[in-house]
């Protein structure tokens, strides 16, 4: 199953204005793949980084708890909050829909 997370932070939390979540970013950055793969998730696409205060990140797991456990030890989650939407690729989205009988 993928993932999306979408991780959003105030101003005040940002790695360029918070010298304590710059050493934590920095520290944490190099390391996020192997923290990913300890979890048992693999990192599809990003992070991507905005100057809306958002990180956006693909991920792929068998299990929403390997992504709880990249999410906290990943320390994200200390400074972000983060939805974690479940999704489907386009090919399982359309083969969904074709298995569906529509209500309407």
């Amino acid at each position: 199953m993928h993932y999306v997370l979408l991780a959003t932070h105030s101003p005040e939390t940002c790695p360029l204005s918070n010298s304590k979540t710059k050493e934590l970013l920095l520290r944490i950055a190099p390391e996020m793949s192997n923290i990913a793969q300890k979890a048992g998730v693999t990192i599809v696409a990003g992070p991507f980084v905005s100057r809306e205060h958002a990180v956006v990140t693909i991920v792929e797991s068998d299990r929403a708890e390997n992504v709880d456990q990249l999410l906290e030890e990943s320390q994200l989650s200390l400074w972000n909050s983060v939805r974690v939407v479940p999704s489907l690729t386009m090919e399982e989205g359309i083969e969904e829909i074709q298995r569906q009988t529509p209500i309407f």
